[in-house]
């Protein structure tokens, strides 16, 4: 029987996995086509469903109404109110992507304190959009107009 010293897998001990630069950059352009896919879906629902989109709007000021002063301004708002919306709920998977690339190359030092400030960042990127939301569909922003 033939053995082979090189097989010896009972005293293998942890396997570090490099990739070479070229298989990191693939895996960047699938994730960044990823995205790209996920923001393009979104942004067209909401090209479709942009008639609530703009009463949600137009909720807080009551007397404002969207008008177009040349052909196509009404157009380019829909497009611009559909693509920040596909931007917004977009957001958190882009981030899990970016999380998701970062993530094996750092030490696991490093990977709790990014686990960390990534947290915190998700809990202020949230309270911010509530806060605005809150701010801009109550009374409030009537304050503003009537200045």
């Amino acid at each position: 029987m033939v053995t082979n010293s090189d097989f010896n897998f009972a005293t293998n001990e942890t396997v570090t996995l490099e990739l070479p630069f070229s298989e990191h950059m693939e895996e960047l352009r699938q994730r960044i086509f990823h995205i790209f896919w996920i923001v393009l879906l979104l942004t067209s629902i909401a090209f479709f469903e942009v008639k609530i989109l703009v009463k949600i709007l137009e909720l807080p000021v009551s007397n404002v109404k969207f008008f177009q002063l040349s052909p196509g301004e009404y157009f380019v708002s829909t497009v611009k109110i559909s693509f920040y919306t596909g931007l917004l709920f977009s957001s958190p998977f882009a981030m899990g992507q970016i999380i998701l690339f970062l993530l094996p190359g750092l030490t696991k030092k490093r990977n709790k304190s990014y686990f960390t400030v990534t947290t915190k960042f998700i809990m202020s990127f949230r309270f911010w959009v509530n806060f605005f939301i809150l701010c801009f569909n109550s009374g409030r922003f009537k304050l503003f107009l009537n200045l």
